[in-house]
């Protein structure tokens, strides 16, 4: 469960902003995501959640920065993937959650991405701000399976 406080997310210090706030209090994280998932529906993408340990406490903190790196995973499907299946991970283990967004897309080369210097795309800023948190980004990209992003933040 989120903290009893709604969650309304405009952020643009980083870059990274969202103009549909949710409020993670009545949709829990796992329904937050969810409704993310409805545009990637309605354009004909399957898309399966998986949601290991629901009733798990997650920090203010932590469910805006998984939400928004759930947001910037499924506009980069939607703009360069040609995917057409996605399949969302979200997992609670003791002090740790972990994020995982796989596609059965194109893919692309991931790992050279985040560490170029001029590159400044979403991903990198997200990259960057998951780091902040002390957390990390882990990209596998292949053209044959798709891609696969896994963030995992520390709990408060």
């Amino acid at each position: 469960m989120i903290d009893a406080h709604p969650v309304k997310v405009v952020v643009a210090s980083d870059g990274l902003v969202d103009a549909h706030p949710f409020d993670f209090h009545a949709l829990g994280l796992a329904g937050v995501i969810d409704q993310l998932a409805v545009r990637m529906r309605s354009v004909g993408l399957k898309v399966a959640l998986e949601v290991g340990h629901a009733d798990a406490e997650v920090d203010r903190r932590s469910a805006i920065l998984l939400y928004r790196a759930t947001d910037e995973l499924f506009r980069n499907i939607l703009a360069h993937s040609l995917a057409q299946e996605v399949k969302v991970l979200l997992h609670v283990a003791p002090g740790t959650i972990q994020l995982s967004v796989q596609d059965d897309g194109t893919g692309f080369h991931g790992k050279r991405l985040l560490s170029e210097e001029a590159a400044e795309g979403g991903l990198r800023k997200l990259h960057r701000v998951i780091g902040r948190a002390g957390g990390y980004l882990d990209v596998e990209s292949s053209t044959e399976t798709g891609t696969c992003v896994t963030v995992q933040l520390p709990l408060d």
